[in-house]
Order: structure tokens, then sequence, then C-alpha cells
């Protein structure tokens, strides 16, 4: 839980202090190629839901926004999605840890209602190319409750509940 809270913590500081995330316009949907093969998700259905590399965070999404960091490269968006797999979904916080045999790929977007506002997000990571990514984690923020609400995925194959 402490672990979950000082990687929040660490994604806030890193999107309020980054100049290039404060000058620039809110995303509404990137994708970037990121050089590592490990990577952790801490997730808070209520808050944000946060990648990183161990070390440095990688993206992350909110209620009201979404962040990419310099470090990955930006890609055109994925023609295709395989997200097989996942069983349920994780609707409480939780943090794992993934480790995958190829550079991973970012995927972040925003959901509005039907009036065009912003009211949630999304983060996916997987591996493969720009027609087709094989999703490793996915997590949805949603302030819609029942099937609607927040959660989070993960392929066991790759992630391991409790980093």
């Amino acid at each position: 839980m402490a672990r979950v809270l000082v990687v929040l913590a660490a994604a806030a500081a890193a999107a309020a202090g980054s100049a290039s995330v404060a000058a620039a316009p809110a995303l509404t949907t990137a994708t970037a190629a990121c050089s590592t093969h490990s990577f952790a998700i801490a997730f808070d259905p209520k808050r944000r839901a946060v990648l990183t590399d161990g070390g440095h965070v990688l993206a992350s999404v909110s209620f009201t926004s979404r962040f990419i960091s310099g470090r990955c490269r930006r890609v055109p968006n994925p023609n295709r999605y395989d997200s097989g797999g996942f069983g349920v979904g994780i609707v409480t916080r939780a943090s794992f840890r993934c480790l995958t045999s190829k550079p991973i790929r970012v995927h972040v977007s925003a959901t509005t209602n039907g009036a065009g506002r912003v009211i949630g997000g999304g983060l996916v990571v997987g591996i493969g190319s720009d027609t087709r990514l094989r999703v490793i984690a996915s997590a949805t923020l949603s302030r819609k409750g029942g099937r609607y609400s927040s959660r989070v995925y993960r392929a066991a194959t790759y992630c391991k509940l409790g980093a």
C-alpha cells in the first residue's frame, strides 16, 4: 500500500514539474514505444493509474489528464488490439510488476461522455507494432459504477500482483 502511494506521489510530482506537460495541450490519445522490458503499474480506482519502469514514471492517466514521458518515443496508434485472457478486472487499489521479452508500447486515451466532456481515461500497455498490439495490462478510469466502474486488468503470464 505504501509503495502505491509513493508511486502515485512521484507521478503527480513528475506531471506537475514537467515544463513540456504544463505548456502542452492535454492529450486526448497517444501511443509511444518505450525501451523497457519490465514495468510496474500502480492503480488507484478513485485517482489514477501510473506506469513506471521501476524508477521513472513512463505514463499516467487520471480522470482529467493523460501523460506520456519523454523517455518514450511517440509512434502511430495501433490498428488492432489483442486483449484476450485477462479474466476478472481488479476494482480495488493494486500494484503489480510485469516482465516482457520485447520493448513495450503504451497507449493513453480520454473517455468522453455524449456531450464530449472528458469523464475518465485509459492506459494500455502491450508489445507489438503499429498494426497489432498484444495487450499485457489495461487500466480504465470511470466515474460510473457497476460494470462501468474503474478497473485494471493484467495478463497473468507477464504480470505478478503485489509488486
